[in-house]
């Protein structure tokens, strides 16, 4: 029976280009605690750069966040060119879900199905960033809602939208309960 050498504890290398750079120091607390989450997923010697995955619900149980603000940070390390998306995700016929899949710029990508495909060398696009810094109004999901005039406690009647209404212009109508029907008030 042969015992198996325990190389020590695991651990997520980031080099000193990523921490030393501006869209690092730019990035919050919780992108870049995703990005060491994704970076723990890499495994050099599979070459499965592109094809790294992490649900969001995955993520935010480990990360102990909630989906909206991990959907925010994912974004958050797009902007600011540390990983992107390969394949997005999507809900197969069977129902069964599938996450986006990722690549690290830090790190080469291996292009074609075997380990004999062609390596690309890092594309390090954190390093090209423009200065702009994030706001959560780029991430889509937190935009602010549109302003609106506060609503009486009465209900807006409306007029369907393929216009073919009868009720008169003043929109003196009623509503007959049980049948979906309104009546005219003259």
């Amino acid at each position: 029976m042969s015992k198996k050498k325990h190389d020590g504890p695991h651990f997520v290398m980031v080099t000193e280009t990523v921490l030393d750079c501006p869209a690092w120091r730019a990035m919050s607390h919780g992108a870049r605690s995703l990005y060491i989450a994704l970076k723990r997923r890499h495994w050099p010697n599979r070459k499965n750069n592109g094809h790294i995955y992490l649900p969001q619900r995955k993520a935010a149980k480990e990360l102990g966040s909630n989906i909206t603000e991990i959907v925010r940070w994912f974004r958050e390390l797009q902007y600011y060119g540390f990983v992107i998306m390969m394949g997005p995700g999507c809900l197969g016929v069977d129902g069964k879900g599938r996450a986006p899949h990722w690549r690290l710029t830090e790190v080469a990508y291996m292009r074609g199905a075997s380990s004999k495909g062609t390596e690309d060398m890092p594309t390090m696009d954190f390093l090209k960033w423009d200065g702009v810094r994030f706001s959560r109004h780029q991430s889509g999901g937190d935009r602010p809602k549109p302003k609106t005039e506060p609503r009486s406690g009465k209900r807006e009647h409306t007029a369907p939208e393929n216009g073919s209404t009868s009720a008169p212009e003043n929109g003196s109508t009623r509503r007959i309960y049980g049948s979906g029907k309104r009546e005219h008030i003259y």
